[in-house]
């Protein structure tokens, strides 16, 4: 994919991935994804096989491409590899991590408390959709800080990657309510407390109990929504 407009429609894809913007199943117009962001059908075609081979999208004979549905097992999968990754990441970046990337990742926390406290004031207690969208965006970046401060490259590109499986697989579930908001960044703060003491161990396994317990949240989600679809199916 040399083709900037090849590129330029890879990176605009993959975005509406990682927000949430396209739910599983959903098909993809090549025409209209183009017009979103003025090139032609043929560079959006180039960036979907693109992404069908990294496996966010398939490819279905007289249906064009269709963002990918993960089973359950392929999610229990998905966040074993993360929990392996990001947790010897976390460890990593405590011996490595650079005061710029510390501060970083305190005004991360610091936009997020905001957010938690707009959603804790708010009269359902459930974020916005804006709102959500803006939390997720720091949650991934958060993350993306910690991959960035082990200093090992190759890995900012696998982790970004099984985010984006990560969303795919709870875009129509996940809602973020102010219990899900707040203990998130209590789990963020208490990786931040560890990397900011330089210890590796505790980085380690608050990371991995941090991945443990989205793993867990977002299977309750599923299995719950997936309940409430057999339910309206009977009546």
């Amino acid at each position: 994919m040399s083709d900037n407009h090849s590129q330029k429609a890879y990176r605009h894809i993959r975005q509406k991935l990682l927000d949430g913007a396209v739910l599983p199943g959903a098909r993809l117009s090549y025409g209209s994804i183009g017009k979103e962001i003025g090139v032609s059908a043929t560079p959006v075609r180039e960036a979907v096989g693109q992404l069908a081979s990294e496996g966010f999208v398939e490819l279905v004979p007289q249906l064009g491409a269709v963002v990918r549905e993960l089973s359950r097992e392929e999610a229990i999968e998905l966040y074993e590899t993360r929990e392996a990754l990001e947790s010897y990441a976390a460890a990593r970046a405590a011996e490595r991590i650079s005061e710029r990337l510390l501060t970083e990742l305190r005004r991360n926390l610091d936009q997020s408390a905001k957010l938690v406290e707009k959603v804790k004031s708010s009269s359902r207690g459930v974020a916005s959709e804006a709102t959500a969208k803006q939390f997720h965006s720091l949650d991934l970046g958060f993350h993306m800080l910690v991959i960035e401060a082990s200093r090992n490259r190759r890995m900012l590109k696998v982790v970004g990657d099984s985010h984006i499986l990560t969303r795919i697989f709870q875009a129509d579930r996940h809602e973020f309510s102010r219990d899900i908001l707040s203990k998130t960044r209590e789990e963020h703060e208490a990786i931040y407390d560890a990397l900011s003491s330089h210890d590796a161990d505790a980085a380690y396994e608050s990371m991995k109990l941090h991945i443990r317990n989205s793993l867990d949240l977002t299977l309750a989600e599923r299995d719950r929504a997936t309940e409430g679809d057999r339910w309206w199916a009977g009546n």
